[in-house]
């Protein structure tokens, strides 16, 4: 039980069956590399790695998929263009703000607000270079994480360019795209999936990804979170997933704070706008005076 509740989102259910079944010659236990390359209904829920994403994206099923080539062809675009800003010596000098929280939660008002009080640039994943094909990937099950998982690294790769002019402020980052992918499995396929506990390496930061200097988690109340969603016009299936599930939501909230290396610093998003602001500047002060 113990070896199957370690495996929880990243592997099929044939493949646990095929695993662990009492008396298998296929018994043994793998290591933490082994079990992030496995696959479930092909594809692995969470990537720790470009190769992974990549692999995914172009196996022969799905690159003929509407808007996986445009996908790849932006991510080789902007890889270009951040190997010649290396090659000319330029260098990381402002630093990397993320904010996360759930959809509803204030990232994007308070983030715009706080980027203008501090000089930033704000950002977003997925970045606006690969916006207009979201909707392409947003209800495939197969391949949404994919995408929002290289729309990290493209975002990473934009975001490297800016950091020697001033600092930047990220809606969201990897730790999103973790968070969600995780509590969706477990939603998915609750019988076979737990979540993993606090300190597991799923929770860790892929090695291969820009990292940032701070990752700030806006905390609200449900109802406060509601009241600022209503607003919205469109709402995506996982938007709605977290609206009308309860376990759903508390899944991910608890995924988002066992992340680190790095991890999250809690800001209480039911205070007002200016106390917000003021937590925000408070945590960032000792980053910003560099």
């Amino acid at each position: 039980m113990l070896i199957l509740q370690r495996m929880y989102c990243l592997v099929s259910h044939k493949s646990l069956r095929s695993l662990f079944i009492p008396n298998s010659r296929n018994n043994k236990v793998l290591n933490f590399k082994e079990i992030i390359s496995m696959r479930t209904d092909s594809m692995p829920l969470l990537y720790h790695s470009l190769t992974t994403i990549l692999d995914v994206l172009e196996k022969p099923e799905n690159k003929n998929t509407d808007g996986v080539k445009e996908l790849l062809d932006i991510y080789e675009k902007v890889k270009d263009e951040n190997s010649k800003y290396k090659a000319a010596g330029e260098v990381k000098t402002h630093p990397l703000i993320v904010l996360e929280g759930l959809d509803g939660s204030g990232k994007t008002t308070v983030g715009n607000r706080f980027a203008k009080k501090i000089g930033a640039k704000k950002w977003k994943t997925p970045p606006e270079s690969i916006s207009h094909i979201r909707h392409l990937f947003d209800d495939n099950n197969n391949l949404r994480t994919a995408y929002y998982s290289l729309g990290n690294y493209i975002a990473a790769l934009e975001v490297e360019m800016l950091l020697k002019n001033c600092p930047v402020v990220m809606d969201r980052f990897w730790h999103s795209t973790a968070a969600y992918a995780i509590a969706q499995s477990i939603q998915d396929k609750g019988d076979m999936y737990v979540l993993p506990a606090k300190g597991d390496k799923i929770y860790c930061w892929p090695e291969d990804l820009f990292k940032p200097d701070i990752v700030l988690l806006l905390n609200v109340s449900e109802e406060v979170r509601l009241q600022r969603q209503s607003r919205r016009t469109n709402v995506t299936t996982q938007e709605e997933l977290l609206n009308s599930c309860s376990e759903f939501r508390k899944q991910v909230i608890e995924a988002y704070q066992n992340m680190y290396n790095p991890g999250v610093i809690l800001i209480n998003g039911d205070l007002s706008f200016g106390a917000v602001l003021g937590q925000l500047q408070k945590e960032t002060s000792s980053l910003l005076k560099k």
